[in-house]
């Protein structure tokens, strides 16, 4: 019998809410100078609000791992979907307009975003775990290209029409309108996602194909439901690839926060662009990071089956990308020129989403009944640069007046994960304490890592 292809309708799921949850979190970015204006804010203050969503985020990562790895995708997703949604549509309620001072609307506004921060935290660690579960070993780098290219598209294509309607209808009918479209996906993922042994539209001949590729029901994946060790947790946290793995994370994103908060501000302040003008200008490298993170998913798949090792095929695409990420800083010397100043911004993004791997290698190093918990304490790691880098980039504007030594900030961190790769990152290869290492070689027999002679 012919293998079915379910598991590419859970890949269009995936896909759209990764571009609904991308969505959600920029449109604070498109409305940010209408806000800052409306409410008197300093930068300093302007990065905190845009800060404010990774603190709650970050903190909650851990525990919604924990939570993941106990209950699963299903229900811990929609109704984080919905959650987060309903928080984004109240953030248009905080309208001055609406209370007696500035101030009560600006705190309206750090606490939603904190509690969207709280209820997006599954998604990753969500994300990660269907991927696991649904595809064999050598698809999933391009699957998770794939859902992590919605993150762009949807900036890509969204950004100009949010610009619009913030230029138009003012600033909060964008809150009302991204959330409400997340409230009703959330509710349409409630009725039709199902893990692979619940799926009514997957046949025999593909769950076997899923299992031979070390998805569902494979010897990684049967111990999912086994209790939890945090002595094992100790043991993994002991090496020094995670620990690199947690500083690549933290300069991926890094770039990518930027893009996400200060951006559209930086096309409106420091490229002089109107803002319908930094919407459109805005497109340029959203749809650049769209196909990075797309070529370097593929490419690391590719090497994978043509017989390279899984080290060579995973570490080369996030080196090459987090070194030329660096030609950001490149655009402090054509400020007045904006065509070009983008298109170093757009190679900049590019290869930024070429490196984007840290969630494709997490899954090869870490074993299946830890990848919640584990795969929140990464996350925490990659959106420290959340919290960290819109606030640092709001007191080097507060200091200078413009954003020459902001640019400078996020090369500099793409060089330290850069040093971090070469340095600390080892043998791409599941970490296992030496007790385990025996029982696991013997069970995971299905589809091993080719070997580069």
């Amino acid at each position: 019998m012919k293998a079915t292809k379910s598991r590419l309708f859970i890949l269009t799921l995936l896909f759209i809410v990764t571009a609904i949850n991308y969505m959600d979190r920029a449109n604070l970015a498109v409305a940010g100078t209408h806000i800052q204006e409306d409410f008197s804010l300093t930068p300093t203050q302007l990065g905190l609000l845009f800060s404010m969503f990774t603190w709650a985020y970050a903190a909650s990562q851990i525990p919604v791992g924990y939570v993941l790895d106990r209950i699963g995708s299903r229900i811990l997703y929609g109704g984080a979907i919905i959650l987060w949604s309903i928080f984004t549509f109240m953030m248009g309620f905080a309208s001055h307009h609406l209370f007696a001072t500035a101030t009560a609307s600006f705190v309206m506004l750090l606490a939603c975003r904190a509690l969207i921060g709280v209820a997006e935290a599954p998604s990753f660690p969500s994300n990660t775990k269907i991927i696991a579960t649904w595809f064999p070993d050598h698809e999933r780098a391009r699957a998770t290209a794939i859902y992590s290219s919605a993150q762009y598209i949807g900036l890509a294509l969204l950004t100009p029409a949010l610009s619009f309607i913030v230029a138009n209808y003012g600033w909060e009918m964008s809150f009302y309108l991204s959330g409400g479209a997340g409230i009703l996906f959330g509710i349409y993922w409630l009725i039709y996602y199902r893990d692979p042994q619940h799926s009514t539209s997957v046949n025999q001949s593909e769950l076997d194909y899923i299992k031979a590729g070390g998805g569902y029901g494979s010897a990684n994946q049967s111990s999912v439901n086994t209790k939890i060790s945090w002595h094992d947790i100790r043991f993994m946290m002991s090496k020094k690839t995670i620990w690199g793995l947690f500083i690549t994370q933290f300069a991926c994103s890094s770039t990518l926060y930027f893009f996400l908060t200060w951006f559209i501000v930086y096309l409106e302040k420091g490229l002089h662009l109107s803002i319908s003008k930094a919407g459109v200008g805005a497109m340029l490298p959203y749809i650049m990071a769209m196909l990075g993170v797309l070529c370097g998913g593929t490419l690391s798949d590719m090497l994978l089956k043509k017989g390279k090792s899984r080290t060579f095929a995973r570490k080369l695409p996030v080196m090459c990308g987090l070194c030329v990420t660096m030609v950001i800083a490149l655009v402090n010397f054509f400020e007045d020129q904006p065509v070009v100043a983008i298109i170093i911004l757009s190679i900049s993004f590019f290869a930024n989403a070429f490196s984007n791997l840290g969630w494709v290698v997490w899954s090869d190093v870490i074993p299946r009944n830890f990848l919640g918990t584990m795969g929140g304490i990464l996350n925490i790691c990659g959106n420290l640069s959340g919290i960290v880098s819109p606030i640092v980039i709001g007191l080097i504007l507060q200091r200078t007046q413009n954003f020459q030594y902001a640019m400078w900030y996020i090369a500099g961190v793409a060089g330290l994960g850069l040093l971090a790769y070469i340095f600390l990152v080892g043998k791409i290869e599941v970490i296992l304490p030496e007790k385990e290492k025996q029982q696991y070689s013997s069970e995971n027999t299905i589809n091993p890592a080719p070997v580069n002679k």
